[in-house]
């Protein structure tokens, strides 16, 4: 929490500010279609399988595991 508030004091635009974060045990996977043929992630496939966790970081109280600036 301290790194990221520390960024996030850092950044000169939101485009360049992590607001919010969870830490995802598994990497993207190249089964679900979250990772193409070349390793770029494909975000549309990220997000529709991971809706659970996006929904999360944008509750207006997120859980403990979503990890916020202090």
């Amino acid at each position: 929490r301290d790194r990221l508030a520390s960024f996030a004091a850092a950044a000169t635009g939101s485009s360049n500010r992590i607001e919010r974060l969870i830490l995802v045990g598994d990497a993207p996977s190249i089964d679900s279609a979250e990772l193409t043929d070349k390793g770029s992630v494909n975000q549309r496939a990220v997000l529709a399988n991971r809706q659970a966790l996006v929904e999360q970081l944008f509750q207006s109280t997120p859980p403990p595991s979503v990890i916020a600036p202090v």
